[in-house]
């Protein structure tokens, strides 16, 4: 049934987390190419207001991160498993262009929050993820 979500963790040992959203946007299912990669996400989720929503803006501007909520675990699952369908299917490994794109992306966001001074200080800073993952891996 998730056999993307399966095969990138049994195969490519990416680490995968599940989580009730503390805002109610329902349930999380995220995969990260590190189990830290999904902790920075988590904690953001559920961060202040103020970091929370930019940071969750960051996070679901684009739709190659390989995280998503739903209603229940099953539609975030499901949801997730339709993201990774719709990436091509080749980039779905790790080593990949795609998953340096991932890790780029979730490091400069952890990286900016570590940055900021203050509470609410993560609005305006963090920098605008392009629509295709292979641009972040040209740029960097």
């Amino acid at each position: 049934m998730f056999e993307r979500i399966d095969a990138l963790i049994t195969t490519h040992d990416f680490a995968f987390q599940a989580w009730q959203d503390r805002y109610g946007k329902g349930v999380w299912a995220a995969l990260g190419v590190w189990e830290n990669m999904i902790d920075t996400v988590r904690d953001l989720s559920s961060a202040g207001d103020l970091d929370m929503i930019p940071a969750m803006e960051y996070v679901f501007s684009v739709d190659w991160l390989p995280m998503e909520t739903g209603r229940t675990l099953n539609e975030a699952m499901a949801a997730l498993e339709a993201k990774l369908a719709a990436l091509p299917q080749e980039q779905l490994t790790r080593g990949s262009e795609w998953t340096s794109a991932v890790s780029r992306a979730i490091e400069d966001l952890r990286d900016t929050w570590n940055a900021v001074r203050g509470y609410g200080d993560l609005d305006g800073k963090l920098p605008k993820l392009p629509a295709d993952f292979a641009e972040l891996g040209a740029a960097g």
